[in-house]
């Protein structure tokens, strides 16, 4: 895998992910991950994924869930912030074998990205469904318009400075529905859950900010290498929570965690909601990203307190 990355640091075309999808070779999975890896969305999150993620946190959790749910209840699930919904079709499979009624959300900002170009033209830009910009593309150049690129990479910004133009005028045309753009659609999902979508009727896939208030309550929430203070602000981080927290039942369960590769050790934990409070029930190596923010032994500032009213270790 260290390998595949390295092969794509300069070419992350989103499109091949869907080419790679078409194609359906034994190996294409592991580039669609490779290309995932080095494309950040419009909240300039990554959406890095693999198969057998969380293996072993999966089955603690799984664990935890049985304990405090009959096997035939009706068990609502949301897991956020998915990708391409490899890990949650893992998470699927495990909580499927034991409950009966599980019904089951996942859920990402971005799940599909449309490369616009003009026909013949050489330059695409690829956005997302908001029609935001996050790609632009010019073979042999692919470059990131979600991030702020460093400025180690001059020719980069240099480059983007003298397409800009062209890029606009996509676009513009784009906006005003100019029916001689030529539209590719890539979807980002990975086969399975595409197979998963057709074929389970208690398993769906939706967009969902979790930045926005929940429209539905769930037995168990999850969301897995989203809530990492590198991505968020402090505030931000609180606001989250909070929004996750108000997805949950009275009683239900709110599992967060984060890791590296597959089957490395997950830094994470399991809450449950009781009233407007997130009281931990389970802790996983040295707990969430943002756990340092929890101390109470230190002189918190106001979004940190906030966010230690709402989780209780």
């Amino acid at each position: 895998m260290a390998q595949t990355r390295r092969f794509f640091h300069r070419l992350c075309d989103i499109a091949l992910y869907e080419a790679l999808a078409r194609r359906g070779r034994s190996g294409d999975e592991a580039l669609q991950a490779a290309v995932l890896n080095l494309f950040p969305i419009t909240n300039g999150a990554y959406k890095r994924t693999s198969r057998q993620r969380f293996g072993a946190f999966d089955r603690e959790v799984l664990s935890i869930l049985e304990r405090r749910f009959p096997s035939d209840a009706r068990l609502s699930v949301h897991d956020v912030a998915v990708s391409d919904g490899r890990t949650a079709c893992d998470f699927y499979r495990v909580l499927s074998a034991h409950f009966g009624g599980l019904d089951f959300l996942a859920s990402d900002l971005c799940l599909r990205v449309t490369r616009l170009s003009f026909p013949e033209a050489r330059l695409s830009v690829v956005v997302d469904e908001n029609d935001v910009p996050l790609q632009l593309v010019r073979p042999p150049f692919v470059l990131n318009l979600a991030r702020t690129e460093s400025w180690l990479y001059p020719v980069n910004h240099l480059l983007r400075s003298f397409w800009r133009a062209r890029a606009m005028s996509v676009l513009d045309a784009a906006r005003a529905g100019d029916e001689a753009l030529v539209r590719d659609h890539i979807l980002l999902l990975c086969s399975e859950a595409r197979k998963y979508l057709d074929s389970c009727a208690n398993f769906q896939i939706k967009n969902y900010d979790i930045f926005s208030p929940p429209v539905d309550r769930y037995h168990v929430v999850r969301a897995m290498n989203v809530l990492n203070p590198s991505y968020f602000s402090p505030a931000q981080l609180t606001h989250a929570i909070a929004n996750l927290r108000d997805a949950l039942h009275e009683g239900g369960v709110l599992v967060l965690g984060s890791n590296g590769e597959a089957g490395s050790t997950v830094h994470g934990g399991a809450y449950q909601r009781r009233d407007n409070q997130l009281v931990e029930i389970w802790s996983c190596g040295c707990g969430p990203p943002f756990a340092a923010m929890l101390s109470r032994d230190r002189r918190p500032s106001a979004d940190q307190s906030h966010l230690a009213d709402i989780i209780v270790r």
